[in-house]
């Protein structure tokens, strides 16, 4: 299973809330959620940043939703 799919089933299960913004820990992940305004961006949502640990050794990806 993709780190993508990972991310969408947890968002529909509710086991990832995106309105926690900032750097936390998830499951094997380190993740860091900003939230997106479109004046800004043109994409209102959130923008998640997938790291592989807590010291960011490797950027897996970014997804927004």
């Amino acid at each position: 299973m993709n780190i993508e799919t990972k991310i969408l089933k947890a968002l529909e299960t509710n086991k990832l809330n995106p309105q926690k913004l900032g750097e936390r820990k998830w499951y094997n992940y380190f993740i860091s959620v900003n939230k997106l305004v479109w004046a800004r961006n043109l994409w209102d949502g959130y923008e998640i940043q997938v790291y592989s640990d807590e010291y960011k050794t490797l950027y897996l990806g970014t997804f927004k939703i």
